[in-house]
């Protein structure tokens, strides 16, 4: 067992492999390994950051729409329709930097919504939407990127 501890001691370098290993503690080391390499994935930006990993913390509204609305992915949201209203911070953590949406994107409540920057990204290029964001620099200051 000290074996054991001591791997995932090494293995624990940040906020992400620390939750996984938590969350699986007394798994098997593969398994947890496995996770941690997923975790990575999803977690690194190609495209916009390239290779930088970030964590994507949405902010997630149901709204009724006061005047139509087209959504992400170009469908057609009436006046009183219900909607989802989608905002995003994220943290660079390879960086220390933060940013966040430019606007807030409109999804109708079928849709799938993104909880990865690599899910984020994909959005942006499947629909040809393109998605802003903004670095955070202090309060109430933000730059656009």
């Amino acid at each position: 067992m000290k074996e054991y501890d001591r791997i995932l001691d090494e293995l624990n370098t940040d906020y992400i492999a620390n939750n996984i290993i938590q969350r699986y503690y007394g798994r098997p080391l593969d398994e947890i390994y496995g996770r941690i390499q997923q975790a990575y994935t999803e977690h690194t930006s190609y495209n916009w950051f390239s290779g930088d990993l970030i964590l994507l913390y949405p902010s997630i509204h149901e709204r009724i729409a006061s005047k139509p609305y087209d959504s992400i992915h170009n469908s057609y949201i009436a006046n009183g329709q219900t909607y989802i209203n989608y905002n995003a911070l994220l943290i660079n953590k390879t960086n220390n930097t933060k940013y966040v949406l430019r606007k807030s994107l409109k999804f109708e409540l079928s849709d799938e919504l993104p909880h990865t920057i690599t899910e984020l990204e994909d959005l942006e290029r499947h629909t040809g939407n393109e998605i802003i964001i903004k670095k955070v620099l202090s309060k109430n200051k933000r730059r656009t990127i």
